[in-house]
């Protein structure tokens, strides 16, 4: 393991009781806890058990109209108000007047070490708080340590190391990291499966299973941290679940369980995504490995020609699945577990995510049967992802629009609304970063995704359906009202995603600025959620591994720019004014990146240090500042910029991606400095 430490989350018990308080018969209540106080990990989840009696004239329930709930308020050592309102904790029942019951309440603890107060008390949704109306509160003090790591004592630096960090002049980039490590750590799982010892992530505190989907966006974060069998290993046992007609499970567990939500279309994508983010690390023998006697690269062939067989609609060339909401995984019709499963009810639709999807897939695939030598199946491949980029791109993308319909229906349901004016984030997201969107598409998209979040309010650029379905469309209390779960939720899983898209098209200067953003609702949060509200307050499943890989995705290939993987190296900075020291290490690989990149206003300078253990060239792709060197006129500064390396000046060319350009040569990596500097200083 690569932790150092570990301290359980706990809280010592001597019970703090509170007799019956005056107060309106409305908001009477009495709390009392086992609890003294509660010591904790940054980040971490507590689950404090409280009594609560009530005391009043009326009963709670936290299904009623303004319905009742248990919370808290984050305060400071001094009782100052730090965070007022926090996630409610509803009632198992109605609670009537004199009953007493146990209710354990869930507490993610602040992200900076220190001496904190929970001041528990209940609330009216929509009209009051009890203290307000004269009723008690429970005060339990809690102890936050710093979680340490073993890369925290190593100053970054440009040497050979064993480790992952960096050193940003933005603060909240460092705050990113830790939230990714804290969520990381805590979805650690393991066991003993078919395929022997299996190490991975489970999705999330509220799924402890290994999901595929999931897992297969973790690993652009796991990928700098964990140790070769974190990525391959968990991917081999679900393999190894695969059925005889190529299907495979959504998720396995410690117990040798699986299962499917057969609404989706996208497990057999994900399976050949992971495997190809695999392979850029580990080379083509890992596809040769044989899993209950079948090479894992067949199994992969396998998988997909099930998709193409089971979930391929004829008529419009596409990948079918359930209606759902743009990736999500509940249908329209079912109100209970049953909307996860394909029925007599299912609605058919051919969806832009799916199609991204299966289209990033069969061209990984192609990929990696190249690499075997195998010209054939590269071209089968290559051919099936060229025909539904074609197909997608005629029957979905709405040229007036500026972005792909979230779907079309393939039966006789229509709805009164018109479903085309949905921005579908996901699937859109999706599209820009498997290639499928080309052209000036990916420019197009981004600028709708930024109108919408200002149009419907929303606090960060994760909006996932804007606008969401109207109230009732869905039938599953999970998504029956619009800005909840997968209907118009914020989910970072794919925010981040598009944050990513942001900064490989053109658009580094809004996608710093909606990284920030999002940081900023998940420092409030206190942890990496699900999915969060319109607002940004955290819901669903804390420590959501698949938003940590997205926003690692966005972070470490998007901002920094590192482009690292067995056979290639490219290292395109999108920092522009700001500093950054960083060292990158892949495990799996045993390489090693790290740069020191310095803006110098005052001289009107950039100096690029670089050094890595990759063995063959690559390109250094540097995002050019143009206020640093002050350079009102673009065009003609690029006249007027020259590089050097190690004191002496060498060719170079520009690139231009929409609103970005950038500096590109071809150089190894064996320690150099490059400099770029006006051939004359600019008039101040």
């Amino acid at each position: 393991m690569l932790f150092l430490f570990l301290l359980l989350s706990s809280c010592s018990e001597r019970k703090q009781p509170l007799g019956q308080e005056k107060a309106g018969a409305d908001y009477s209540a009495a709390l009392e806890s086992e609890a003294q106080e509660c010591r904790s990990f940054e980040g971490e989840t507590l689950e404090i058990p409280l009594r609560l009696k009530n005391t009043g004239k009326n009963s709670w329930s936290s299904l009623e109209k303004n319905p009742c709930f248990l919370s808290y308020h984050l305060l400071d050592e001094s009782g100052k108000t730090l965070k007022f309102d926090n996630p409610r904790t509803s009632f198992p029942r109605m609670i009537s007047p004199g009953e007493t019951t146990e209710i354990p309440v869930k507490i993610k603890t602040p992200l900076a070490k220190g001496t904190y107060i929970l001041e528990f008390d209940l609330v009216r949704e929509g009209l009051a708080w009890f203290a307000d109306h004269g009723g008690a509160t429970l005060k339990i003090p809690v102890l936050v340590e710093e979680q340490r790591w073993p890369e925290d004592d190593i100053p970054p630096d440009l040497a050979y190391g064993k480790y992952t960090k960096f050193s940003s002049s933005v603060a909240d980039f460092e705050t990113l990291r830790r939230l990714i490590r804290i969520t990381l750590l805590h979805d650690e799982v393991g066991w003993t499966g078919k395929t022997g010892q299996i190490s991975g992530f489970r999705a999330g505190s509220g799924y402890p299973q290994i999901w595929l989907r999931d897992a297969a966006t973790i690993i652009p974060a796991s990928r700098y941290y964990y140790p070769e069998n974190f990525l391959t290993s968990w991917l081999e046992e679900h393999l190894a679940f695969q059925k005889t007609d190529g299907s495979l499970e959504d998720w396995i567990d410690a117990q040798g369980r699986s299962d499917k939500n057969t609404v989706e279309s996208d497990q057999e994508t994900s399976a050949v995504q992971s495997a190809y983010q695999v392979f850029l690390l580990k080379g083509p023998d890992w596809l040769k490995k044989e899993i209950a006697g079948e090479a894992v690269i067949d199994r992969l062939e396998k998988s997909l020609f099930f998709l193409f067989s089971d979930r391929f609609d004829e008529k419009y060339g596409l990948i079918r699945g359930a209606h759902t909401a743009d990736w999500g995984d509940v249908d329209m019709e079912d109100a209970d577990q049953k909307a996860i499963y394909v029925d007599e009810k299912t609605h058919w639709t051919v969806d832009i995510y799916d199609q991204s999807m299966g289209f990033e897939a069969c061209s990984d695939l192609a990929e990696m049967f190249a690499s075997l030598g195998s010209g054939q199946k590269t071209d089968y491949w290559r051919g099936r992802a060229e025909a539904l980029k074609k197909r997608t791109n005629e029957q979905l993308w709405q040229e007036d629009k500026g972005f792909y319909r979230v779907h079309i229906h393939l039966d006789s349901l229509r709805h009164d609304f018109d479903e085309d004016e949905i921005f579908a984030m996901g699937g859109n997201a999706q599209a820009i970063l498997s290639g499928l969107a080309d052209a000036d598409k990916p420019a197009r998209i981004i600028a709708q995704a930024l109108a919408r979040q200002k149009q419907f309010n929303v606090s960060t650029i994760s909006g996932s359906l804007l606008p969401p379905y109207p109230a009732g469309i869905f039938k599953h209390p999970a998504v029956d009202e619009p800005y909840e779960y997968q209907n118009g939720g914020q989910w970072d899983w794919f925010g981040g995603r598009l944050v990513y898209a942001m900064f490989e098209n053109g658009s580094s200067s809004e996608a710093k600025e909606k990284l920030l953003e999002i940081i900023k609702k998940d420092f409030d949060n206190a942890g990496l959620y699900e999915w969060d509200t319109r607002e940004g307050a955290g819901r669903g499943s804390d420590d959501y591994g698949g938003s940590a890989g997205s926003l690692a995705k966005a972070l470490f290939e998007g901002y920094f720019g590192i482009k690292l993987e067995r056979t290639g190296l490219t290292l395109e900075p999108r920092i522009g004014e700001d500093a950054a020291v960083l060292h990158a290490y892949l495990p799996a690989a045993d390489i090693f990146v790290a740069y020191d990149y310095k803006p110098d206003r005052d001289n009107k300078k950039i100096t690029f240090r670089y050094n890595s253990n990759f063995p063959d060239s690559g390109k250094i792709k540097i995002l050019i500042p143009w206020a640093l060197f002050n350079f009102p006129d673009h065009k003609k500064g690029r006249k007027d910029l020259e590089v050097s390396r190690d004191g002496a000046k060498v060719p170079f060319q520009w690139i231009s991606v929409y609103s970005d350009d950038f500096i590109v040569l071809d150089t190894d990596f064996k320690n150099h400095t490059l400099e770029i500097t006006p051939s004359f200083r600019p008039m101040e």
